[in-house]
């Protein structure tokens, strides 16, 4: 079954805001050997005991539950997912079930799983990077294994898996990495993502030392962008194009109105509870009390329907878009950047037909951006 046609015949479920559940965001482990000073653990960190995690039979209820209300994609992330033994396994029955199936990683313990995953179906793979420098890198992850995650790196190109690196933006520590992470992804054929440190998890004890605004991103790039569009629909991103064929989105949570406007997402915790959202501060879905009194699979995937419904209730924007709000970027009058609507193909009206031009008067009025 095609990707874009997964969950064809399905109940779609949409929260009260219209918006469609159709991503999950699988986390199959708590275990990680790594340890960023900064990790969110999707929103959810309790007991890490190996015991709890999900057994490949509660996935597959779980695959065949979620399809059956129209979910698409799913994400695979931790904790460390490479952790597990079974990823391989697991990436292949949610992918038996037809969904687009990616996943998370700091990619230091990829090689295990090589080819494997590529034979199992796996989609892209998003890889943490923060640093090109072993000591920042080491000061971030704790680990010494930045070598390793860069031949890992390389390893995924040669098997033609799509590669995007992940790196969280963070005041004092990799700001000059910027530009030496844009020349490697443009090395390895991979795309990036620049990330607003956001007060989540561990990121809110070292928050205000080392935020920094996302526009600070396009003052570095300013003179390599050729293109910017938006990513519609997914926390309405810009995206650059830059002047090596990089593509680079800029990921901004921090005061943005507009970033949880569109989501289309739910959460699955190691031990099997259902959260909406990466903020979320309630109580979670739990799905195996209910599990407990189902005897065949048909039950079982019932129950897993009902708990989605359940928590497809509590799914709500954690950021609110409020009438008359304020323009999202610096406390000045705007030249040329509006954060109207995009196209529908995702390009940003801009004045002007030299792009170089264009793109250093909006990296001039978001750089004065105060957050």
């Amino acid at each position: 079954m095609s990707p874009l046609h997964a969950g064809d015949g399905a109940t779609p479920l949409y929260d009260r805001f219209g918006r469609p559940l159709t991503n999950l965001r699988v986390m199959v482990t708590g275990r990680c050997n790594f340890s960023c000073f900064f990790c969110h653990m999707e929103g959810y960190e309790e007991s890490r005991a190996r015991e709890v995690e999900l057994s490949l039979d509660e996935i597959h209820v779980l695959a065949e539950a979620a399809k059956r209300v129209g979910v698409r994609a799913v994400k695979i992330t931790g904790g460390e997912p490479t952790l597990r033994e079974d990823l391989s396994d697991i990436v292949s029955l949610l992918s038996s079930h037809g969904f687009y199936v990616s996943m998370t990683t700091n990619a230091s313990l990829l090689h295990r799983h090589l080819p494997a995953i590529v034979d199992a179906g796996i989609g892209h793979v998003n890889v943490s990077l923060h640093s090109l420098n072993p000591l920042a890198f080491q000061k971030i992850t704790g680990s010494n294994l930045l070598d390793r995650v860069v031949e890992n790196i390389k390893l995924l190109r040669d098997h033609g898996v799509p590669v995007k690196i992940n790196t969280v933006i963070l005041k004092g520590i990799n700001e000059d990495d910027i530009e030496r992470l844009v020349d490697f992804a443009a090395e390895v054929g991979a795309s990036l993502q620049f990330i607003e440190l956001h007060p989540v998890g561990r990121g809110v004890k070292t928050f205000r030392e080392h935020h920094l605004p996302r526009w600070r991103v396009l003052e570095k790039l300013e003179g390599r962008i050729v293109e910017i569009r938006y990513r519609v629909g997914l926390h309405n991103r810009p995206v650059v194009l830059l002047d090596n064929g990089v593509r680079v989105e800029i990921v901004g949570p921090v005061g943005n109105h507009m970033f949880c406007a569109a989501c289309t997402r739910i959460r699955v915790t190691y031990d099997f509870k259902l959260i909406p959202c990466l903020n979320w501060r309630g109580a979670p879905v739990e799905v195996r009390p209910r599990l407990a009194s189902a005897s065949s699979f048909e039950e079982k995937v019932e129950a897993v329907i009902e708990a989605l419904r359940a928590v497809n209730r509590l799914r709500e924007p954690y950021v609110k878009c409020p009438l008359h709000a304020p323009p999202i970027g610096p406390k000045r009058r705007w030249r040329i950047a509006r954060l109207g609507l995009p196209k529908r193909d995702g390009t940003l009206s801009l004045v002007g037909r030299d792009p170089s031009r264009v793109s250093k008067l909006l990296a001039e009025e978001w750089g004065d951006y105060l957050a």
